[in-house]
């Protein structure tokens, strides 16, 4: 930001309120003027000399209460642009100064041509100028008030949400800063109301009435008062005009912002935020779409964490409430694999080493798995549990796992190459199929849950895969699964045997 910047942000309100009371004093004079006023010579020249001392103290109070009343909000500039820390308490005081300053300007301006309202007429009767001067004297200055707190009004909003908030507020909240006043967009356009309607009227009916009062010919004052009118005409139109242009831009523009950021989150970007300046209905609505955003980011980076952990399809489905995760009976295919010799090479390579080649043969598991739809339920040591079926049900689950298990022992292949490449020993693994029936939910505390599988099928697959070190196979199936599977792939039957806590035998068989 240039020094010039600066300048013209911590002196907005100010050189603001000048312009405004500039304007109504301009446009009152145009409206009052006549080269033929029937006002004595004298009593002019009283009005000129109030104008002379009365007009420059306006202003100078004027600027005196706002620099008074704006310290906190130049303290806490200044040291924004020397790049101090600002306490919470400052920066908290510094905004609501800000947001009651229109408040606490219009009350000033007011105040200043109330005054003027009632010192005017004072002294014109002080010095016998008459009711017709004390009237006149005392509309022109209520006329001068009337138009500068309505200039004002739109000005300071206009200055406010294109220089000034967005230095305080760069992160909008408007709306939730406590011990403010607030503009609603009701306010907005009763002032809209009152500025391109009454006030004309206002001036209207003023101008009527101090013509009546002339003596002169009713052509002459008809003409005067046509005359008076085009004139009116043309500075309201022109005033209405440019309150018109301040009153669209301040609501058009957030609007805009609004609609922008909109459409990119129908894209799925969330990057984008409403730029929030002003504490009303838009204001809050801004705010409220920020936090949206806000969290549907959060909400898109959980989804892909979550497809980390599983298919991307079964994590659309859950996501979706299409899967129940409160318990079910389902029939899956359980699969196991766990590597073989794995404590030995712990014991003699270092553990970042260790950590470096499980996460590659635990990656390369991983997408064989989720190639052929399973979800890899826990990681046990070198040890994987995964499942097929659930939560996601498919028909051939069985088929799923086997095809599964073929490619696990293709990429385990891979892997090797990749270590005896780097002078590493090869890995060896065991894998076990069985198919039946478990309970699917999630289990754990009310703080830490976890999709699992409970029931004798797990069970009995762990046992299957801990059967390959005996029998020197490399992956064993269940009776069930080769059932299932419709001698769709090559297998070889092993001899029955009897699973550890489970009565009777087990055909089981080993894939080619």
């Amino acid at each position: 930001m240039t020094g010039f910047q600066k300048f013209r942000v911590k002196n907005a309100m100010m050189l603001s309120n000048g312009i405004a009371n500039l304007i109504g004093v301009i446009v009152v004079y145009f409206l009052t003027y006549s080269p033929e006023s029937p006002m004595p010579a004298h009593i002019a020249d009283i009005g000129r000399t109030l104008d002379s001392v009365f007009l420059p103290l306006a202003f100078i109070v004027g600027f005196g209460a706002t620099f008074i009343y704006e310290q906190p909000i130049r303290r806490f500039l200044d040291m924004k642009y020397r790049e101090e820390p600002v306490a919470s308490d400052p920066t908290q005081k510094a905004q609501r100064r800000l947001l009651n300053e229109p408040f606490f300007l219009i009350a000033v301006d007011l105040g200043i041509w109330m005054t003027a309202a009632c010192v005017y007429p004072t002294v014109f009767w002080i010095f016998d100028a008459g009711r017709q001067a004390m009237r006149e004297a005392f509309f022109v200055s209520f006329h001068t008030g009337l138009i500068t707190t309505t200039v004002a009004f739109f000005v300071f909003e206009f200055m406010l949400q294109r220089r000034v908030f967005p230095v305080f507020f760069p992160n909008g909240g408007l709306y939730a800063v406590s011990g403010i006043f607030r503009i609603s967009i009701r306010a907005r356009l009763i002032a809209m109301l009152f500025a391109c309607n009454l006030i004309p009227f206002i001036s209207i009916l003023l101008d009527v009435r101090h013509l009546s009062t002339m003596d002169q010919d009713p052509r002459i004052l008809l003409s005067d008062l046509t005359s008076s009118l085009y004139t009116e005409a043309l500075i309201f139109i022109a005033v209405g005009a440019w309150l018109t242009f301040l009153v669209s831009s301040n609501l058009t523009r957030p609007l805009r912002r609004m609609t922008g950021v909109l459409r990119g989150v129908r894209k799925g970007r969330f990057e984008d935020k409403v730029v929030v300046t002003s504490n009303d209905e838009l204001g809050y609505a801004g705010d409220v779409i920020n936090e949206m955003t806000e969290g549907l980011k959060e909400r898109d980076f959980i989804k892909d964490t979550f497809g980390k952990y599983v298919s991307k399809e079964i994590r659309d489905e859950i996501l979706n409430g299409n899967v129940p995760l409160d318990g079910e009976l389902k029939e899956v295919t359980v699969l196991f694999a766990d590597l073989r010799d794995f404590t030995s090479m712990v014991e003699k390579t270092p553990p970042k080493e260790v950590v470096k080649i499980i996460n590659s043969y635990f990656k390369e598991m991983d997408e064989a798995i989720q190639q052929y739809h399973g979800l890899v339920l826990q990681y046990i040591g070198d040890e994987i549990e995964a499942v097929f079926g659930a939560p996601l049900f498919r028909e051939n689950h069985p088929t799923l796992a086997v095809l599964a298990a073929q490619e696990m022992r293709t990429r385990l292949e891979k892997v090797n190459v990749d270590l005896e490449r780097a002078g590493y020993p090869r890995l060896s693994h065991g894998i076990g199929i069985h198919t039946g029936p478990v309970l699917a939910a999630n289990i754990g505390s009310p703080d830490r849950l976890s999709y699992a599988l409970v029931g004798d099928t797990v069970n009995v697959a762990s046992r299957l895969q801990g059967l390959n070190k005996e029998f020197g196979t490399e992956i064993i199936i269940s009776d069930a699964t080769r059932a299932r599977v419709n001698g769709a792939f090559p297998i070889r039957e092993l001899p029955e045997t009897r699973l550890k806590g489970k009565s009777g035998v087990f055909s089981i068989y080993s894939l080619g």
